[in-house]
């Protein structure tokens, strides 16, 4: 195994060029002091900020020009900490910029109270006398949408005092999985004793030894069991709150205090989870097989991750990956391909890893930079899809930030991941177009089955279980450990189907599942993989006229509200097309999956 080199041995051509934002330290300190005095200045704007269309204007000029000082410090800071999270210079400048943001939002927190006590037309007047306030409109019909469902200043008030309180069960709950919570040891597949955790779960229960993968299930879910009262709890108390919330928001449900200031109706999160029950006898379909292919007399839960098919251990270089990703990729046209080029060459992607490097990956950037792009490279071809991955998130913040003014250069997050996921789609399909041996085909079948029975089936099996619980609540009833768990288990008896044994312990599942305390966000992972599925096929299709849609939607950025925006690639997701269309493209990969595996 290579020795993983410290920061200074990695060669310039393969960081980010990230002092082109500041060149050192003291250009970061003389911007954050201006911060400071540009923070001032607003604040000695707001007292009079609402007295006319001039000093509404005046003030939203200067909140501007200081946050996008703020976000260049805080990208400069946060991505000089992530090379190095030992080096202190930059764990110091980050907690300055974070402290800065702190102080910024708190001395504007009053702004968006003050606008809804104020009358809409005033608003929208000054936005009409004002030409600066223009790309501002749809902004304000983000805060005026919630006018209805605000309280008088002193509710308010004490609501956020208290929101700290009554939110904390999510830490709970998370203190007790991550930090307090012991499973035990069981015996890896050297026969070894190893601890169990939640980190390495993932890799006992991908196993290919089959007692390892048992053990660790019921291991796992054995544990849970022990504080499911406790657990169920903190959930409790999280549910009981958004009802709390909604009824006191004058609100009809929870679901809809969290989808209605988006302007997302419940008809589309109703529509995702019928479309997907209604496909279920694919997703039957796709564990029979795998079930055969692992010559198992019962197929069980925690059979339903190990890979079936060879491993691909084939290593691509970096430049390798860099061609197979602008190849793939050139698909969306000259433009695209030629910023996509800049990004390789112009010191946008941070590329192996180093010691002390923050781990995994992602993309960020603000209106006055290019994006960045974090790797940790290792020549996988895992690692190829998440250059795909993150370009596709750069190449979106790229396009928006060019096309739009300050106010509306950042995509909402019902919309983030479509760009992403759609690379990793026309990825896949170029490389089983190119590939050359039966295992390879097969592996990225494969790796794109077990894509959509993550982010689609199960993320909507993830909606379901939340939107009966709150609805229970909102109902006036209590949530029990035995209401949840029975839920749970019968969700995984409809998902799974009739053909593979859905144990009794996967009742206790829903317990580590976080995401439960952010509630409705799960749909969106499902959505935006469906919505992928629909641009990769016509991308893919060359149908007229589509690549300069999609185009003009990774440039449209937050100007309007997501189902708005969709309608620029004729996305109405108000029917349920998309998620048909999601459902077809995972039978026709199934369909390529058996005629390749089956083939003599």
């Amino acid at each position: 195994m290579d020795k993983i080199k410290t920061r200074n041995e990695i060669s310039s051509n393969d960081k980010w060029n990230i002092e082109l934002i500041y060149k050192d330290t003291e250009e970061f300190n003389k911007d954050l002091n201006q911060a400071k005095l540009e923070l001032d200045k607003l604040v000695e704007l707001e007292e009079k900020f609402l007295e006319n269309s001039e000093s509404f204007k005046k003030f939203f000029m200067q909140d501007e020009i200081t946050s996008r000082t703020l976000d260049k410090l805080f990208i400069y800071a946060n991505c000089k900490s992530d090379e190095d999270k030992a080096n202190s210079i930059y764990q110091e400048l980050l907690g300055k910029i974070t402290n800065l943001y702190a102080e910024y939002n708190e001395k504007t927190a009053s702004i968006i109270p003050k606008i809804l006590k104020t009358d809409k037309e005033v608003i929208y007047q000054y936005i009409e006398e004002q030409e600066f306030l223009a790309p501002y409109k749809y902004f304000f019909d983000c805060i005026l949408i919630t006018k209805d469902h605000t309280l008088s200043e002193e509710v308010e008030k004490t609501l956020s005092a208290y929101a700290p309180v009554l939110g904390a069960s999510e830490d709970a709950s998370s203190y007790l999985i991550n930090a307090d919570l012991r499973f035990g040891t069981i015996k890896n597949e050297e026969k070894e004793e190893e601890e169990l955790t939640e980190t390495n779960y993932t890799n006992f229960i991908r196993s290919k030894d089959r007692k390892v993968r048992k053990e660790a299930f019921h291991k796992m879910y054995t544990t849970y069991k022990g504080v499911e009262n406790t657990l169920t709890s903190t959930y409790n108390t999280a549910v009981n709150y958004d009802a709390i919330t909604a009824r006191l928001r004058n609100y009809n449900s929870s679901i809809e205090m969290y989808l209605k200031p988006r302007n997302i109706p419940i008809e589309l999160y109703n529509n995702l989870i019928q479309v997907v029950r209604e496909n279920l006898h694919t997703l039957y379909e796709y564990y029979d097989i795998k079930k055969d292919i692992l010559k198992l007399d019962e197929f069980h839960l925690y059979d339903g991750y190990v890979n079936v098919t060879k491993e691909n251990e084939k290593k691509y270089s970096f430049d390798e990956a860099k061609e197979l990703v602008i190849n793939a990729l050139s698909i969306l046209g000259n433009d695209y391909t030629e910023v996509l080029k800049s990004a390789f060459a112009d010191g946008w992607i941070d590329k192996y890893p180093n010691k002390g490097k923050r781990g995994g990956a992602y993309s960020i950037g603000n209106y006055d930079t290019h994006p960045y792009v974090l790797l940790n490279y290792t020549n996988t071809y895992n690692d190829v899809s998440t250059i795909a991955h993150e370009l596709g998130h750069a190449m979106h913040s790229y396009y928006t930030a060019k096309n739009n003014p300050y106010i509306t250069a950042d995509y909402p997050i019902f919309l983030a991941e479509i760009a992403s996921t759609t690379n990793e789609l026309l990825l896949s399909h170029y490389m089983y177009e190119n590939s050359t041996s039966k295992e390879e085909k097969l592996n990225i079948l494969n790796e794109k089955l077990d894509l959509f029975k993550a982010t689609i089936f199960r993320q909507t099996m993830f909606a379901e279980f939340e939107k009966n619980a709150h609805d229970y609540v909102d109902n006036k009833n209590v949530l029990t450990s035995d209401y949840l768990c029975d839920m749970y288990y019968k969700l995984n008896k409809d998902y799974f189907g009739k053909n593979v044994v859905v144990d009794n312990e996967i009742r206790y599942e829903w317990l580590r599942i976080p995401h439960f305390y952010t509630p409705f966000y799960v749909y969106q992972y499902a959505t935006s993989l469906s919505i992928s599925c629909y641009v990769a096929e016509n991308i893919i299709k060359n149908t007229p006229g589509f690549k300069e849609k999609y185009i003009e939607f990774l440039a449209s950025g937050g100007r309007d509200y997501p189902l708005e925006v969709l309608k620029i690639i004729d996305i109405d997701l108000c029917d349920t097309k998309v998620f048909e269309s999601a459902m077809n493209t995972f039978k026709e990969t199934l369909d390529k999956f058996k005629k390749v595996y089956y083939e003599k």
